[in-house]
């Protein structure tokens, strides 16, 4: 017995030494399994980094079509990646493409912590007029971000956006406190400024854009908001050529700040007119963007047969490239050349926007009195269009400038049912209904858009002052009336609406004294004054009154309020 163990020991040793030796083995290729499956995250990780680093550099070069190859590397490599998805958004921002919103919401769910984040959702929403998902992206930032710089700015878009220029104007203040150099806070600020009733703060506004005229970066963006404020305030056409002057002598000068420039030079009828048209037609020839501008320019100058005429110069691939098919299209339909219209739109293809040509040839064939082949074009025109809600809404506004109006109008109510564009929608339905002052249609519009943003000040008091036009609702409209005045009292809108809601509770002296509060100047407002000689007019201040009504006369009033005031007036003979 002591031999035969002698003889095992060394057999048991050696068996152990292999199986220590098998489990080496497999716990090394383990080893290295494991360490190359996390080399392998781990390279991935760095990859998808890398492509969203590089993704970036190509949005500062600009060049966005390498930007978006490097964007959706990344989301090869991973999916759920925040950094590509925000690239993905940026680019889609800056083709004004809706997608973007549809990207930062990604990112926040992702994110949902990420104060940033939500306030690049909400900046985004407020670039495609989705109010209420801009105000909803703003409240779940924690309170603990919203003392950063980027939440002022927001929170100030959001309020300048909804009308609300007491909120904007102390948003920005406050931003411009925190960081008084920063130049693009100052002209957000200085354009919000501009919107106020108080002379003073209007002169601040241009005080601040006056200065950004200095500015590298900032000076064409506040030189063009002088020009349009000057525009809207009637001033001097030699100072409003100095602007306009100025603003296309930029390097960073857009096409239409010259186009600008040269309607100013055609109105002045200045003897540079001719030749800067000239200049500015030869520049163009090779570059269809500016081609399609030009042309639209003269149309809209009432210059269609020299768009023709200039049209004939151009070479067949730059009249094929996108939009000059569309300028020249609506250039043959401002002077009713149908047959000229017709064999434009005859041959090729517009691709994506092939609606247009459709209805483009419905619109040429009804005014050749050919309605069967029209009435099927127009069917090939909608069918087309409604594959895109985007599309629906673009054949929408060009036919309502034809006076297609009922067509329009009803492709757009079919919009309001796509929950991405039904504000874009409504916001339209609204312009049209207000320029066919229709009271009914606009407190229909009003309705829905109250009901998708709720805290739109301007929504609200519009919707008020229909409201009282028509006698609907009258209990809450003024109890809206009252709060909307008591927010804003100096808001000469707000002023007159609360001051209605007064008078049609018989309380003409507190109508009286409530529009009294503002100033000669907002008084002087044709709209406001109407308003005012109503109430002067039932208070029995009739010398006042007639003022008043003779400063009204030149007011776009709907049916309803030209009715008040035809009343009122009688009063006084």
């Amino acid at each position: 017995m002591p031999i035969l163990e002698r003889l095992e020991e060394p057999v048991e040793r050696t068996q152990r030494t292999i199986l220590k030796l098998l489990l080496g083995v497999f716990a090394g290729i383990a080893f290295v399994v494991l360490v190359a499956w996390g080399g392998w995250h781990g390279y991935q990780r760095w990859e998808e980094n890398h492509q969203v680093q590089q993704a970036a550099s190509f949005i500062e070069k600009s060049d966005y079509k390498s930007a978006a190859l490097n964007a959706r590397r990344a989301l090869q490599l991973n999916p759920n990646s925040s950094g590509a998805m925000r690239v993905m958004a940026q680019l889609a921002e800056k083709a004004h493409d809706r997608v973007a919103i549809d990207w930062r919401r990604k990112v926040v769910q992702l994110n949902p912590a990420s104060a940033a984040d939500a306030i690049a959702l909400s900046n985004c929403a407020l670039q495609f007029g989705d109010l209420a998902l801009a105000d909803k992206s703003l409240a779940g930032v924690r309170s603990t971000d919203q003392s950063s710089a980027a939440y002022h700015v927001a929170a100030g878009r959001l309020a300048k956006a909804r009308n609300d220029t007491a909120t904007a104007t102390r948003e920005f203040r406050q931003e411009l406190q925190a960081a008084p150099g920063d130049e693009s806070v100052q002209l957000e600020y200085a354009l919000v400024c501009l919107n106020q009733s108080s002379a003073e703060q209007r002169d601040e506004g241009i005080k601040i854009l006056t200065q950004l005229r200095n500015s590298p970066t900032q000076r064409a963006a506040a030189t063009r908001a002088l020009f349009a404020d000057g525009i809207a305030h009637r001033h001097h056409p030699e100072g409003l050529r100095t602007l306009a002057a100025e603003l296309q002598s930029y390097p960073e000068a857009l096409f239409t700040d010259r186009l600008l420039y040269l309607d100013v030079l055609r109105q002045l009828g200045d003897r540079q007119y001719a030749g800067y048209l000239t200049q500015l037609e030869q520049g163009a020839t090779d570059k269809p963007a500016e081609v399609a501008g030009l042309i639209t320019w003269m149309t809209s100058s009432n210059l269609s047969l020299v768009a023709i005429d200039y049209a004939k110069s151009l070479s067949a691939d730059v009249l094929s490239k996108w939009p000059v098919p569309l300028a020249l299209a609506e250039a043959y339909g401002r002077v009713s050349d149908w047959p000229g219209l017709e064999k434009l739109l005859s041959n090729g293809r517009w691709d994506e926007f092939e609606f247009l040509r459709h209805a483009y040839l419905a619109r040429a064939l009804r005014g050749e009195n050919n309605a069967t082949v029209a009435t099927k074009e127009w069917t090939d025109a909608t069918k087309a269009a409604t594959a895109e809600p985007k599309s629906v809404l673009m054949l929408a506004r060009t036919i309502y400038d034809w006076g297609w109006k009922n067509e329009s109008i009803e492709l757009l109510w079919q919009l309001t049912k796509y929950a991405e564009m039904q504000m874009e929608a409504l916001r339209a339905l609204y312009l049209y209904y207000q320029k066919g002052h229709d009271t009914s249609g606009l407190y229909r519009v009003l309705s829905r858009l109250n009901e998708l943003d709720p805290g739109d000040l301007k929504i609200q008091n519009n919707l008020t002052q229909v409201s009282l036009l028509l006698g609907v609702d009258l209990e809450r409209a003024s109890k809206r009336a009252a709060e909307l005045y008591a927010k804003t009292p100096g808001e000469p809108a707000y002023a007159s609406t609360y001051a209605f809601s007064l008078y049609r509770q018989n309380k003409s002296g507190d109508a009286v004294a409530a529009m009294g509060r503002l100033g000669e100047r907002e008084l002087q407002d044709p709209a406001v004054a109407a308003y005012y000689a109503i109430f002067l007019a039932a208070a029995g201040d009739k010398e006042k009154a007639r003022l008043f009504f003779e400063r009204g006369k030149v007011a776009d009033l709907l049916p309803e309020e030209k009715s008040l005031v035809d009343r009122a007036e009688q009063t006084l003979k």
